[in-house]
This record gives C-alpha cells, sequence and structure tokens, in this order.
C-alpha cells in the first residue's frame, strides 16, 4: 500500500531548461564567490571548475556522517587551499546560494499543485525528491517558480544540500528520504523524469516508479517503469485508483547496504538537526528519550541484529528466538553516556555489520533459519528485518523530537 509519494522538481513538477538554468546558477555562483573572495581571480584553479570538481566529489560521497554540504565546502576549500578566513567567506557564499530570475528558465506545469494538493488530501506524504546539490534557498526559489512553496502543501522533505548525506543516481540517497519519512520501499513510488536519476536508482531501492517521459531513452533495459507518461497522466491514474493496484519490488540483497546506510544517514540528520537539550527529554513518559533511543540502535546492532545474521550464515537452519524485551523508558542508567558517542559508536558497529555483509556469497543470502516469531525465514529477510528495526526508532527518535519543539 502507498503511503508516500516522493517527486523530482525539475521537469517532472516545472518545466525547466536544466542545462541553461544550471549553466546561469554556476556563473552567478562563480561571480559571487569572486566578490567575496577577489583572489579567487588569479588562483591556478578557475572556480568554476573547482565548483564543478566539487559538485563531483559530493555524488561520489557514500559516508553516511557526512552531509553533502560538508563534502562540498570540504572538497572546494581544500582544493584551493585557502586561508582560513576566505574559505568561510566561500563556505557562507555556497550556503546563500545563487539567486536566478525565473525567465526563461521555467514554467510551471499546471497540474502539479492540484495534484499534490490531491494526494495530501488522501493522507499520503509527499516528498520533494530532488537533487541535493543546491542549498535551500535555491530550491524554494524554484518551488516558487512552480506555485508549489504555500504553506498549504506541507511536504514531508524537501532535499537539499544542508540536510542530505547522498545525492543521485545512489540509491541510498532514496533509502535517506524514506527513513526521514516514516516509508518503507514497498510504501513509495518515485516520479521524475531521469531514468538514470530517478527511475533506475529508486527501483533499485525497491521504490515503485513512474516516468515522466519526454523522450528521453531508457538508460537500463533491466528497469522497467511501473507506469510512464505525462504528469496529467499520473494525475489520472492516482484519481482512477491505480496507486493501490501497485505490486511490491521484490526484496534484493543488494538493498540491503543501501538501506542500512540511509537509516545511519537518516539518524544522523535527525541528530544533528536536534537541540542538544532534548537527549534526555521524554516528553511521552511512555517512549524512550533520544538518548536512550540511540544507546538502544548501538546495543541492538551489537548484540543482536548482526550475531544473528552471523548465526544464519554459520549453522544450518538455526532456530532464532525472540531477544530479550530491553528496559523500558527511563528504566536504565545511564550515567556516563553521551549521544553523540553513541551515535558514532552505532555507526562502527553498521559497519562491522556491512563488512559481515560484504563477504556473503549469493547462496548465503538464502541461508535458512526459524523464528520464534515469524516462522521459516532466511538471512536475507532478517536483514531486511534489521533496516525495519532501525525505521521502527528513527520514526520513534522523529517523533520524540517533534514533540519536544
Amino acid at each position: 500500500m502507498i503511503k508516500a509519494v516522493l517527486f523530482d522538481l525539475d521537469d517532472t513538477l516545472l518545466r525547466t531548461n536544466t542545462d541553461h538554468f544550471v549553466e546561469r546558477y554556476l556563473a552567478s555562483l562563480a561571480d559571487l564567490c569572486l566578490k567575496r573572495v577577489p583572489a579567487l581571480a588569479s588562483h591556478e584553479i578557475p572556480i568554476d571548475k573547482a565548483i564543478g570538481y566539487a559538485a563531483r566529489a559530493t555524488v561520489g560521497n557514500l559516508d553516511p556522517t557526512r552531509v553533502n554540504a560538508e563534502v562540498f565546502a570540504t572538497t572546494i576549500t581544500n582544493l584551493l587551499n585557502l586561508p582560513a578566513d576566505a574559505a568561510q567567506k566561500l563556505i557562507e557564499v555556497f550556503q546563500q546560494g545563487a539567486e536566478l530570475q525565473s525567465s526563461e528558465n521555467v514554467s510551471p506545469i499546471p497540474a502539479a499543485r492540484p495534484l499534490i494538493e490531491r494526494l495530501l488530501d488522501m493522507g499520503l506524504a509527499v516528498a520533494i525528491a530532488t537533487n541535493p546539490l543546491f542549498p535551500p534557498a535555491a530550491v524554494a526559489q524554484r518551488l516558487a517558480w512552480g506555485g508549489l512553496d504555500s504553506p498549504r502543501l506541507p511536504y514531508a522533505l524537501v532535499t537539499n544540500i544542508d540536510i542530505m548525506h547522498f545525492t543521485k543516481p545512489n540509491p541510498h540517497y532514496y533509502e535517506e528520504i524514506l527513513a526521514r519519512i516514516g516509508a518503507e520501499a514497498d510504501e513509495a513510488i518515485m516520479i521524475g523524469d531521469s531514468f538514470a536519476n530517478d527511475i533506475v536508482p529508486a527501483a533499485q531501492a525497491g521504490l515503485n516508479t513512474f516516468w515522466i517521459d519526454w523522450g528521453e531513452a531508457p538508460t537500463s533495459p533491466d528497469i522497467v517503469p511501473d507506469g510512464m507518461g505525462t504528469l496529467d497522466d499520473f494525475a489520472q491514474k492516482v484519481a482512477a485508483g491505480w496507486l493501490s493496484a501497485l505490486t511490491p519490488r521484490p526484496r534484493t540483497a543488494a538493498q540491503v547496504p543501501p538501506r542500512m546506510l540511509g537509516d545511519v544517514a537518516a539518524l544522523f540528520g535527525l541528530i544533528d538537526a536536534m537541540n542538544p537539550a532534548y537527549w534526555h527529554a521524554r516528553p511521552d513518559p511512555n517512549e524512550w528519550s533520544p538518548l536512550e533511543t540511540v544507546c538502544h540502535l548501538r546495543d541492538s546492532e551489537r548484540s543482536v541484529q548482526r550475531p544473528r545474521l552471523q548465526r544464519i550464515a554459520a549453522e544450518d537452519n538455526p532456530f532464532i528466538s525472540q531477544p530479550q524485551e530491553p528496559p523500558g523508558p527511563g528504566e536504565r542508567d545511564l550515567t556516563g553516556e553521551d549521544g553523540y558517542a553513541a551515535m558514532r559508536q552505532f555507526w562502527e558497529e553498521r559497519c562491522r555489520t556491512l563488512d559481515f555483509l560484504e563477504g556473503l556469497s549469493a547462496e548465503d543470502w538464502n541461508r535458512p533459519a526459524r523464528h520464534s516469531i515469524f516462522g521459516p525465514t532466511t538471512l536475507l529477510e532478517m536483514a531486511h528485518f534489521t533496516t525495519r528495526h532501525d525505521h521502527l526508532h528513527l520514526n520513534q527518535l522523529c517523533q520524540t523530537i517533534g514533540r519536544c519543539r
């Protein structure tokens, strides 16, 4: 059952002369950099070349603990080898972004706003899944050009360079979005125009897909979208109840590592945006505090999730019993625990799990086990269960932080 709808922005909800827009945006950004840091005019590396290199480094980053803006800024300042004060000025330019007039770059798509309003009225979560290489202001500007920025459109998430840890065309990007908005892959659909950036990686992550076809040739014959056509065509399908008829994509071993990394990225994103005063807060007395949640994720990865997978890989059809219930809210002594340290320790434990999974053969993923609650299962199914465990507690953490506010 579909619960979340993800939309690309350019040439999906908004008709964009993408090449011209990017060219003008980068030129304006380079001009701003030269005005703030005049010494760049004589630098051996032209600023536009440095921006391009930093953008490629950001696309290539798969470290879930580093937000895209950090990767971009660190790459370009290291490349240019600037003094600290000049580097800070440059980073401020990137955070501000370049402001353009819409002029010939953009035109609204009439079907976009009514479609989004309909989806929201249906109780679905709607996320703007635009490639997060632009700062929030640049994304907000394009949404405004398309008439899609009203407070009446409460998006579950609008991706940008400041909050995301991955980019398209990595499936990790879609996994991070799902973890942030509280949806599973089989509960989400991605709508986009780029077969390579939108359809292929979203399908690899297990989402259903609808391809906005502007005449581009498919880039992967192995990926078949669930639907294709114009945004109007998609709107008509929504009205006809098509979303309820979609068949979930099968779970695969290839989905597991990106999903585990996306979950870590979502955790770091939630904590980075959290007021540190909330670590011990428990606005609902029946729920864990953020510190209790993060410590549980770390301890479960170390003592339950990874050992369970290792046991299935090592033993012949083992019987897996349900782990002992963790301490309830306020029942655990966390004296001496630091939330940020616990979060890093969870990442270290997750790295050990990923290293283990990397060594598995195709046959290993299908090794059987018997679970005391789920019955007959496999290593693959239990690995996916680990990611659902992540999502359960990420949702809990998100709700707790929201109540704290």
